[in-house]
């Protein structure tokens, strides 16, 4: 087997988009009609939908964007549960092309689920390891009071630590079942197991790229935010708004497409690279 290389899981996503330049921009004219049609339904439903902060909670949502809010959540569920299983098919079955790998099978209801299990089962599991810190630190915040707040910060430290471990160890749970066509429960924390630290690196690349990709769109989208429109009620100020609107929904489009297409052809080549070509569902021995 062939040394495994983050650097390569990293780049795996540019290597799909210039191998398969069709299929990815498919993927984001999905996503601009996608959030497009989440724009214009929510300012036809609800005019002052766009005003006031971010909400922070499904009801929140609810109450911002209106009626239409639970139908607009499973307009982008399914978008994103399609778009994802085509970069994972676009790397691990590159012969099914067709319909540039979009399918909504039973591929997609798996991930459906795996993503519906994790949801339920990262609450417990999120909250664990602080616990367990904060149960192992306790006897030593009692013995040595003055030192309270380093021990805290030293708890801190560690419960991201142990995040972080169980994040990575799990991150292939999708993947995987997407490989193998089932749930292989057994199978999902062994597949990661001395392979740690090369599914950190790679992840880490891949941040750094994202990072860098986040800054640019932002530049991009607040140079576009700066130009603004004239003050005036006008046909030409209505249609400036709205080639506006367009480039930004077109820019968000592009950077929500392309990030997403980078992880997830980044998880489908680390797998690949793990289980080796052809072995579907083995873990490494």
């Amino acid at each position: 087997m062939k040394p495994l290389s983050p650097y390569e899981a990293a780049g795996e996503g540019f290597r799909l988009i210039r191998r398969e330049p069709r299929a990815f921009l498919v993927w984001t004219v999905i996503w601009f009609l996608t959030f497009s049609l989440a724009a214009w339904t929510v300012a036809v439903s609800r005019p002052v939908a766009f005003a006031g902060p971010t909400p922070a909670s499904l009801q929140g949502i609810s109450e911002r964007f209106g009626p239409y809010s639970l139908l607009l959540m499973a307009l982008f569920s399914v978008v994103w549960l399609v778009t994802a299983v085509a970069a994972f098919r676009a790397v691990l079955r590159p012969a099914e092309r067709r319909g540039f790998y979009l399918r909504l099978s039973l591929d997609e209801l798996r991930l459906a689920g795996v993503t519906l299990g994790a949801f339920f089962v990262a609450i417990p599991f999120g909250v664990a390891p602080a616990y367990l810190v904060f149960l192992l630190a306790t006897p030593f915040m009692h013995a040595m009071p003055t030192a309270t707040g380093v021990i805290r910060w030293i708890g801190v430290f560690l419960t991201i630590c142990l995040d972080i471990w169980l994040g990575v160890r799990l991150s292939l749970i999708a993947v995987e079942t997407f490989s193998e066509r089932r749930f292989h429960l057994t199978a999902y924390w062994p597949v990661t197991r001395g392979r740690f630290w090369y599914l950190l690196v790679a992840y880490f690349l891949f941040f750094l790229v994202f990072l860098g990709l986040t800054v640019i769109f932002a530049l991009l989208i607040g140079l576009l935010l700066s130009v603004g429109a004239a003050p005036s009620a006008g046909v030409a100020a209505r249609g400036g708004l709205l080639v506006q609107a367009g480039v930004l929904t077109a820019l968000t489009s592009l950077s929500w497409t392309l990030s997403s297409t980078l992880f997830y052809a980044c998880q489908a080549h680390a797998f690949r690279d793990i289980i080796g070509e052809g072995r579907a569902g083995v873990p490494p021995v």
